[in-house]
């Protein structure tokens, strides 16, 4: 999860079970990544890649990249690339081209909260955690506000929606704006 169960808690305040708190947090991590097209735990990773030949750069999905594992093309082992930041990878007589040709595994990642060790602390940016304490809270916020609804008004009765400007799967605004630049841009 993006966040930690204590951390939403003393956010929240006394309210839910910690399970039902719990589901909450793992939904609104789950809707992060997916809107994000990537995973943010550190582990290892293995992706099959396309390669183009001419072009140098070669992009992983869950950056920041630790370390490259393998990489391989039709069984054999590319070598001669440098990591040069963001999960890009650069080669600079090109890639071997191919459709799915390439077979990388590398560890990448961020250490998420509650995960971290005396060896490794936490390294997830504050942005997304407390995206993902937003995103929840507001799941969980909208089991008693009627969703999409922004403003209201009793006298002479007013409902003003909420735009939504993700394509209407309404993660709030304030999210978005802090998820958008982890977003991988590349597929």
């Amino acid at each position: 999860m993006l966040c930690s169960l204590e951390k939403f808690k003393r956010h929240m305040g006394d309210v839910g079970e910690d399970d039902e708190l719990k589901l909450y947090l793992m939904v609104a991590s789950q809707g992060i990544e997916n809107y994000c097209k990537r995973s943010f735990r550190k582990q290892t990773y293995t992706e099959q890649l396309n390669g183009y030949g001419e072009s140098p750069y070669i992009n992983l999905r869950n950056y920041p990249v630790h370390e490259i594992v393998s990489v391989k093309s039709s069984n054999s082992v590319v070598t001669g690339f440098e990591s040069v930041g963001e999960g890009r990878l650069y080669r600079s007589c090109g890639w071997p081209s191919g459709k799915h040709n390439l077979t990388i595994t590398y560890i990448g990642g961020y250490v998420l909260p509650g995960e971290e060790t005396k060896d490794e602390p936490r390294t997830l940016p504050e942005s997304l955690e407390f995206a993902c304490i937003l995103y929840a809270q507001s799941m969980y916020d909208s089991q008693f506000i009627p969703t999409g609804i922004q403003t209201e008004r009793l006298g002479e009765m007013s409902v003003t929606y909420q735009h939504q400007a993700d394509g209407g799967n309404q993660m709030p605004l304030t999210v978005l704006s802090l998820i958008n630049p982890y977003v991988g841009r590349w597929y």
